[in-house]
């Protein structure tokens, strides 16, 4: 056992800093990272078999802690989850040989475990010895899956146990589970979201995403899943908002609202206001009113509205169906995003003097406006025809293969 700890106090007092992986052949570099995890496997199994001893031994009262999880979140600095879940599964793991002997060798990781044990409860063991099914065929079973699938489906293989053995308990959990959604803006900009859902509203909203996913999805779309799903979300809501379907709020439909100085409006440099989110550029605010209803609020010298002219529609539903009938879709250069998704973008923005008319006008889905207005490409039609070019900052067109230009 002085051997042990000596290893660990040696490992503790290497210098991450002295290993270079850039020194290393890619083949060397592909060999040494499943080597480290195993090697951080056996190590958070020592840990866990060392959190057991010490709970048994009540260890942590030496240092007037009355748990061993407060001891861990002082001496490890671990959060409280974190140290939750060691001592469960510090506890739970003694009675499970096959997943404990998979965890000392490496083979499985802490996550895991985990999820097995946070799944295998003492009521559920008494559960399923009462439905004929053994521990040890439960601990052979979920240890296998752990070895061969990552934490999330061996947290499914877990779950699928508990519903076998525990239907009941099941229902609680996810009865007992409340949907939260947190957004916070940031002073970078970025608006971020945290969240939470119960299997059913999780399932709801992924149907819901995957259907705008793939229901349409660009040429050469280069985009991770997950900017793919952030992209989904942004679009269920705008299609919520201009569907009109919504409940009203103090009397007025829901909308996107921006404040911007009109001087503002058509200057190079300035911003507008988004009342949750906070500040945006001029480009930004250009694109969000090239398809907007506007209304003219005139202020004194001290700020103070004086007057509200009517809200007035930029582009009205008979211009609007006159571009949709020519163009069809987004313009943008391999983009076939539908008509009902798409802003009706201002060529010449009418900022800058720009008509709101079916020539001036071109359908864009809000992933390319977007692109035209902060990325700086730009969109021109060939004159007397419905054929739109698409062109990058650089000033060279985007052709796609296959196509005349």
């Amino acid at each position: 056992m002085s051997s042990w700890t000596s290893v660990l106090q040696q490992i503790a007092e290497l210098d991450p800093r002295d290993f270079d992986p850039a020194d290393l052949a890619d083949e060397q570099l592909r060999e040494t990272m499943p080597l480290t995890q195993v090697a951080i496997n056996r190590l958070s199994a020592v840990l866990t078999r060392c959190v057991a001893a010490g709970g048994d031994r009540q260890v942590h009262a030496a240092d007037g802690m009355g748990t061993m999880k407060t001891w861990l979140t002082a001496h490890c600095r671990l959060s409280g989850a974190e140290a939750t879940a060691l001592v469960r599964a510090a506890c739970r793991l003694p009675s499970m040989p096959e997943l404990q002997a998979a965890y000392a060798a490496g083979a499985v990781g802490s996550a895991h475990v985990q999820m097995v044990t946070a799944a295998v409860t003492p009521a559920r063991i008494a559960a399923a010895a009462d439905a004929g099914i053994d521990l040890a065929t439960t601990d052979q079973v979920l240890t296998e899956a752990a070895r061969v699938l990552g934490p999330e489906d061996t947290a499914k293989a877990a779950r699928r146990w508990v519903a076998g053995v525990d239907p009941d308990g099941l229902l609680d959990d996810s009865a007992g589970l409340p949907r939260v959604l947190r957004m916070a803006s940031s002073s970078g900009g970025p608006v971020y979201l945290t969240r939470h859902l119960d299997p059913v509203g999780g399932e709801t909203v992924h149907a819901a995403l995957e259907a705008v996913m793939n229901g349409y999805r660009p040429a050469d779309d280069r985009r991770s899943h997950a900017e793919r799903q952030g992209d989904a979300l942004v679009e269920l809501c705008r299609q919520a908002l201009a569907g009109g379907s919504l409940p009203t709020v103090r009397g007025e439909r829901a909308q996107v609202r921006v404040s911007m100085d009109l001087q503002a409006l058509s200057a190079e440099r300035g911003f507008a206001e988004l009342p949750f989110a906070g500040p945006i550029t001029a480009e930004t605010a250009r694109r969000l009113a090239c398809d907007a209803s506007v209304v003219r609020i005139v202020t004194g010298p001290s700020g103070l509205p004086l007057d509200v002219g009517r809200e007035q529609r930029t582009a009205s539903a008979g211009i609007r169906r006159a571009i949709e009938v020519r163009d069809v879709h987004c313009v943008f250069a391999g983009c076939r995003a539908p008509a009902a998704w798409c802003d009706v973008h201002h060529v010449i923005h009418w900022a800058f003097g720009g008509v709101t008319s079916r020539d001036n006008g071109a359908l864009l889905c809000e992933r390319h406006h977007t692109a035209v207005h902060e990325g700086r490409f730009s969109i021109a039609r060939a004159p007397g025809t419905a054929v739109w070019h698409t062109f990058r900052p650089d000033g060279t067109e985007i052709l796609i293969r296959g196509k005349s230009p």
